[in-house]
């Protein structure tokens, strides 16, 4: 039993590092080493479609479609196209309220899922480039040219934006904390290679390039994804940033937001797990396997090291201490969510132990979607939760 704890307590602790450690530091390391893949500007113009899919977003859509004719495209080659999911609200009258030239509309009978909408508006776009973006992020103004300029290289076939959490929600301090790190690593990802994780609320692709997106995959994810399996790089641009109010509106919503992520995710990871093969892809394999899929184990891992170091306390004071410590931060977490999260009146301590809270919330709903992944189950649908 005590080799079998040493073994579980080692391989955990290992699988644990290489996530938050491990694959910083290969990407660090890939970073001083390679030669740098500084882009290349030069003078380019295409036309452009920029595509919202929103499924009964009368809160939304009236501000997006305002945010979006007031932004610079860099050309008067441009479209709108708005796509009704099987809105029941007013999302489609105020759509059409909209007379501008640039605007386009289409409305799909039944709410059939965001892959049908974006499918159906790729190939109706006229643009050479295609911009893709939600309902609820507001576009800052120089984000579109930002994501066009790269496409002077040839070699780029995408382009994810940096998104930007508002002011509203509880989680808001942690989830900029981790929008931070995640942005920092496809930073230096970028000039290695391509990311290994794209941004859902606004990135841009080759209309040529577009695969169209089956069911119960994540959009984003798939649409990256196929464009790397195609020999061409994607990168990240942080000066197209993209502001939302937080994605976790509350804990509960948190759970079923990363729940259906990590499904949908790992679903469309499966379809192009040939980009696992670091013999044909080299380091980004790596990058992806450990940023998406070894990530999704995360929760197991950390099971498995909290039981395994339960199991070698009594031997040895060191793997007391380090069970305690555990303790200590899964307890902040809850103590956070009873009592800090109702008061807010001290700052700091409030802002670290929302951070602990967060992470154990996102790895609760984590180990519910590698469940439902391993269950077969598909999630092609679903309402989301947004701010007014």
């Amino acid at each position: 039993m005590i080799t079998l704890s040493s073994a579980v307590f080692v391989l955990s602790a290992l699988m644990i590092i290489s996530f938050f450690f491990l694959n910083p530091l290969l990407i660090y390391i890939s970073y001083l080493i390679s030669s740098k893949k500084e882009p290349i500007f030069k003078p380019f113009s295409a036309s452009i479609s920029l595509i919202i899919v929103v499924h009964n977003g009368e809160k939304q859509i009236a501000a997006k479609l305002d945010n979006s004719l007031s932004l610079d495209y860099g050309t008067e080659d441009y479209e709108i196209i708005v796509v009704s999911d099987g809105s029941t609200d007013k999302t489609d009258e105020i759509v059409k309220g909209y007379k501008d030239k640039h605007i386009r509309f289409i409305r799909m009978d039944g709410h059939i899922g965001k892959y049908a909408g974006m499918n159906a508006a790729a190939e109706a776009a006229k643009g050479e480039i295609l911009v893709f973006s939600d309902a609820d992020g507001m576009i800052s103004m120089g984000a579109i040219p930002a994501l066009l300029r790269h496409f002077s290289d040839l070699g780029i076939g995408g382009v994810s934006g940096l998104r930007v959490i508002g002011e509203s929600g509880n989680l808001k301090d942690a989830q900029r904390f981790y929008v931070s790190f995640d942005s920092g690593i496809k930073r230096m990802e970028s000039l290695t290679g391509s990311i290994s994780s794209n941004e859902g609320k606004l990135y841009a692709a080759r209309k040529s390039l577009y695969t169209p997106v089956p069911p119960s995959v994540t959009d984003d994810t798939f649409v990256h994804l196929a464009i790397v399996r195609q020999g061409y790089r994607f990168i990240f641009e942080n000066n197209a940033t993209v502001v939302i109010n937080t994605p976790s509106r509350n804990p509960q919503h948190e759970i079923i937001r990363r729940k259906r992520i990590v499904t949908t995710s790992l679903r469309g990871i499966a379809i192009h797990s040939e980009l696992l093969n670091p013999f044909k892809y080299g380091a980004f394999s790596i990058h992806l396997f450990i940023n998406k899929v070894l990530r999704r184990f995360l929760p197991v891992f950390l099971i498995t090291l909290f039981i395994s170091s339960l199991m070698l306390a009594y031997l040895n004071i060191s793997f007391a201490v380090f069970f305690g410590l555990q303790t200590a931060f899964y307890a902040s977490g809850i103590f956070y969510l009873l009592v800090l999260s109702r008061i807010r009146k001290i700052k700091l301590i409030t802002r670290l132990f929302s951070v602990a809270f967060y992470f154990q919330l996102g790895n609760y709903g984590t180990l519910l979607g590698l469940i439902d992944f391993l269950r077969g189950k598909e999630v092609v649908k679903w309402v989301p939760l947004k701010n007014d």
